[in-house]
């Protein structure tokens, strides 16, 4: 006696298989990310973040979007104008914000910076993997 399986039925298994699988795969995300350490918040390998004076800390816990704010020293050099974009939760769950930094030449940048215990600490970009955390280039 052999068992004849209709093409309908056929389709229908491997339907209800790939969602099934597919549901599985979400759920192992889900779990990894849920064990990863808060602590490395915007970066890239878990690589600590620097740590911000406290001026530019006041500055970006109350500078609304497109402030700027002109500072002598910075993590990214001297003579630096800082433009802040408008806060926003990380998956980390952190508050940070993007931040365009402009040089004395006029050359500009991008960098990121989010709150922490300790106050705010610039972070590298995950799209920048070759530079170095809140060194200039």
């Amino acid at each position: 006696m052999s068992i004849l399986i209709s093409p309908q039925r056929s389709s229908r298994w491997c339907q209800t298989a790939l969602v099934a699988l597919l549901g599985l795969a979400l759920t192992g995300c889900a779990a990894q990310s849920g064990m990863s350490d808060l602590s490395a918040g915007g970066t890239v390998s878990g690589a600590p973040g620097t740590a911000l004076d406290e001026n530019l800390n006041g500055f970006l816990a109350q500078a609304p979007a497109g402030a700027v704010v002109n500072l002598a020293e910075s993590p990214w050099g001297a003579n630096v104008e800082v433009i802040a974009d408008a806060p926003y939760f990380s998956a980390s769950g952190r508050e940070c914000r993007k931040l365009r930094i402009v040089t004395a030449n006029a050359s500009n940048r991008q960098a990121v910076a989010c709150e922490t215990a300790e106050g705010w600490q610039a972070r590298r970009l995950v799209t920048d993997a070759t530079a170095t955390t809140g060194s200039a280039r």
